[in-house]
């Protein structure tokens, strides 16, 4: 007997056809012909390809590492509540985030210190990537790759994060650098002290191959600022100078690190626009809570209109609906992109945000949102 499962091929060969004729369904993970069909793929690739040394950098955290492990324990508690008979055949994935159109909710995170590591062309090759699947990037201070190299390789390089340590006029110099560069906002960081990451200390970890910094030196910025960045000689800075510094910007500012209801109020009445909801992926450290846990009570306190993004634990499509449900306006990949530019470069990390945008696309058609605008708290499950 054939004709069931001549039937059944009929039916198969016309899905296809039909999908062909459709190049804006994106429901096609089955169907695909690309080298990387998950996110789960592009992580054992990106092991597989880097060292222990250079994995070990890579995935590490800060101590015992209980806040790496948590942020992302976090997401695995989430249960959403999905409506029967209310599903949506083809969500938009689209959103509008600082004056940005986004294909979706999503920012490249402004990782960097040695992602030339991971593939040589570091940010150049990630921003190209985010230009081509329609989400920006956020460039770090210690990228592999000067600030206006990475500006001049895609047109997404809109946000330069900024550590804001040492003398506060070299500081004001690199904005208005990043500003001739064509950025459009800075991202200020706050730097402490060192880390205390011990597997990077058990394997004697230096970034191998490094020609000098390539934002600091002759014709860029003064090597005193990374000199203090590094090597920490001078008290940190109080909040009245991070607020003077964000007051004389030449663009305007956005505050990451902030997990507190507390640092939030301050950081806007220090003149920030917007803030980044972050431990920075349990790296910088242990034992504070995991980001998302701090998400809610922090976006009801500064009430809707205030942009948020948010890091730390993401590493699915479906997380980044839980954060944006929870207060997030927009999430910020960092370690997930770092695997995908190990894994295969600019094509890796392209293939990482397709992923993404996809299992995101497919969470908001079962949550039965049409947009992005309609996620919100009521898709989350009352805790068991």
């Amino acid at each position: 007997m054939t004709g069931g499962l001549g039937l059944a091929r009929l039916h198969f060969q016309d899905w296809r056809t039909d999908m062909t004729d459709k190049p804006n369904r994106i429901d096609d993970r089955y169907a695909t012909s690309e080298k990387y069909t998950t996110l789960r793929g592009i992580y054992k690739d990106a092991q597989r390809r880097l060292s222990e040394i250079d994995w070990n950098y890579l995935s590490c955290g800060t101590g015992d590492e209980v806040t790496l492990r948590e942020n992302t324990a976090v997401f695995d508690e989430i249960r959403f509540e999905v409506p029967l008979f209310a599903g949506i055949g083809n969500p938009d994935t689209r959103t509008k985030v600082l004056g940005f159109d986004l294909s979706f909710p999503a920012f490249i995170a402004p990782f960097g210190g040695g992602e030339a590591v991971f593939h040589p062309e570091g940010h150049l090759a990630i921003g190209r990537a985010a230009a081509s699947v329609g989400i920006q990037q956020m460039v770090p201070v210690a990228a592999a790759h000067s600030l206006e190299d990475v500006a001049k390789a895609s047109p997404v390089a809109s946000v330069f994060q900024m550590t804001f340590v040492g003398d506060e006029g070299a500081v004001l110099d690199m904005m208005e650098r990043a500003k001739a560069a064509g950025y459009k906002y800075i991202c200020a960081t706050y730097s402490p002290i060192r880390q205390w990451r011990e597997r990077m200390m058990e394997d004697r970890f230096s970034i191998r191959g490094e020609t000098g910094p390539p934002n600091f030196g002759p014709g860029k910025s003064d090597p005193a600022a990374l000199t203090e960045l590094l090597d920490f000689t001078q008290p940190r800075w109080t909040w009245a100078q991070a607020a003077n510094v964000i007051k004389r910007a030449p663009l305007p500012c956005i505050v990451k690190g902030v997990s507190s209801v507390r640092d939030a109020k301050a950081s806007l009445d220090a003149g920030a626009i917007g803030l980044y909801v972050s431990n920075y992926g349990g790296r910088t450290i242990d034992r504070t809570p995991p980001a998302l846990e701090t998400l809610p009570a922090i976006r009801e306190a500064v009430g809707k209109d205030v942009p948020i993004v948010f890091d730390s634990g993401i590493r699915r499509g479906s997380d980044i609906a839980a954060a944006v449900a929870l207060g997030a306006d927009a999430v910020a990949l960092g370690r997930i992109v770092a695997y995908g530019l190990a894994a295969d470069g600019e094509y890796g990390v392209r293939r990482t945000l397709e992923l993404l945008q996809r299992e995101f696309w497919t969470t908001l058609g079962h949550l039965g949102c049409s947009t992005v605008a309609e996620l919100s708290g009521d898709v989350i499950a009352p805790k068991r």
